[in-house]
């Protein structure tokens, strides 16, 4: 996706401008009719842009440029040792209003976004200046987009779906209203999710990412960039990704393996493993997140800001996120040679730190290289740990396991062992600071987790699990 910083800019600024209405009214938020004109479809560059902005909207710190990724759900999921700003969080106490107004922001931001989605879906084809080929790939990844969002929503405000898929859980929105839309049961969101992926999977079907992998663009050709970097976009194997993500969710092993299998055996030389040589502590230029893994993420032009607020070492106690020295050393076995604890840990020591902190997204020397604002979303081990949760065969399992662990420096796992047990080292290990783990804990309902603030565990329960919708939702039914 190739936006300069002036175009950003200009694009946050115009879809800051959400327009509020009467508090009876849902959400409190409705499209942006200026963003979404009708001007707008008239002119090609114009509907690129009018796409990138909503992509630009999900990267902001309120949504995946911070909340559903290196901060609240990972606090969540008790990775850190919490300092006074972030205990409510790590306690889970939905009451503090402090964090009923970050969880409220979530939820606001999440559907204004689908907001815009859905105003753009609406609009699309009655715009005569973009051809119908592109056309599919711009409706294939508003309808990808439109179904991962709702569905981090309903992972995170949702019932624990294995005991409470008949629960009510969120609404889903099909179009451009701001009426109050009814809470649906669990299992009638995932249905609509599916859906959207469905239609998402046959209009990317000619997508070139199947062809041409991800490829550079020029930089100066809009029109023509639009089909390059298309692991900044939700392309056809992100929305086969987040499909299987969706399907392991549902219970469905068979679709949620068929559909990992089907990126493995395709997509794999397209993201191909990060190499050792990129790894190794004290390098210049480190890749961190392993970026050639990457099958969906967002440029965050907020990333290395984020990252000085959360995690750097000069940060006070109160504030900064850092696990605990020991249980660090246990996630990662101890084995200093597994490529994610080398290259995104450090001694803190310089600043009175007597741990390790986290430096994942510690800005590079080189600003040219195009690893660089990535925030990962979806990356290739993950298909691999859902292949190996899904097949009915030990040894498949253990092989997709060890394929992984074989690409993070590590040594393979014999058949003795408890691919439940494995595949929850595995998560924690892989996903800091990408939010993943906590969903992982929440789909299993796993009842005891290990604590961020000592050596033992958390128990875990559905009050737990589920976050309140916020009072500025329900209230107003």
């Amino acid at each position: 996706m190739e936006i300069t910083k002036t175009n950003t800019l200009v694009l946050v600024c115009v879809l800051m401008i959400i327009g509020l209405v009467s508090c009876n009214k849902f959400l409190d938020v409705r499209p942006e009719d200026r963003f979404l004109s009708n001007d707008v479809f008239k002119d090609e560059t114009a509907v690129y842009n009018a796409l990138n902005g909503i992509y630009l909207n999900l990267a902001k710190r309120g949504l995946y440029g911070g909340q559903l990724t290196m901060s609240t759900v990972d606090v969540m999921a008790q990775y850190y040792n919490p300092g006074a700003f972030w205990k409510q969080t790590a306690d889970y106490n939905y009451k503090d209003a402090t964090l009923q107004s970050t969880y409220s922001s979530i939820w606001r931001s999440a559907y204004v976004a689908i907001l815009n989605v859905n105003s753009f879906l609406a609009k699309i084809d009655q715009s005569a200046s973009v051809s119908n080929e592109r056309k599919n790939l711009l409706k294939g990844e508003a309808y990808g987009i439109r179904a991962f969002v709702h569905f981090d929503l309903l992972r995170l405000f949702g019932p624990v779906y294995t005991i409470d898929s008949d629960k009510s859980s969120i609404p889903y929105l099909t179009v451009p209203t701001e009426k109050i839309q009814s809470l649906l049961p669990a299992k009638v969101v995932v249905d609509s999710i599916l859906a959207d992926l469905g239609r998402a999977e046959l209009l990317l079907e000619n997508d070139p990412v199947r062809t041409q992998g991800i490829v550079l663009g020029s930089g100066t050709d809009r029109l023509s960039d639009f089909v390059t970097l298309r692991n900044r976009r939700l392309n056809y194997y992100a929305v086969l990704g987040i499909k299987a993500r969706v399907l392991l969710f549902k219970g469905d092993k068979v679709g949620a393996l068929a559909a990992a299998t089907k990126i493995i055996d395709q997509a794999g030389k397209w993201f191909p493993w990060t190499v050792d040589g990129l790894t190794l502590p004290g390098i210049q230029n480190p890749d961190r997140t392993f970026s050639s893994e990457v099958i969906f993420g967002l440029q965050n032009y907020d990333l290395y800001n984020q990252q000085k607020e959360l995690f750097s070492a000069v940060l006070k106690e109160t504030v900064i996120l850092a696990p605990l020295t020991e249980r660090l050393s246990e996630v990662y076995e101890d084995n200093g040679n597994d490529y994610r604890l080398r290259i995104n840990w450090v001694p803190g020591a310089a600043y009175g730190k007597t741990y390790k902190t986290f430096v994942k997204y510690d800005d590079v020397i080189n600003k040219t290289l195009l690893f660089r604002n990535l925030q990962p979303l979806l990356r290739i081990s993950e298909l691999y740990y859902i292949a190996a949760e899904c097949t009915t065969d030990p040894n498949a399992a253990l092989k997709y396991v060890n394929e992984v662990r074989k690409n993070r420096g590590l040594t393979e796992l014999s058949g003795n062992v408890v691919l439940r047990d494995v595949l929850q080292k595995e998560y924690r290990k892989e996903f800091w600071g990408e939010g993943q783990l906590f969903y992982y804990y929440k789909r299993n309902n796993v009842a005891s987790i290990p604590s961020g603030v000592s050596d033992k565990n958390t128990a875990m329960t559905a009050a737990k699990y589920v976050v309140p919708l916020p009072l500025s939702e329900t209230q107003n039914r």
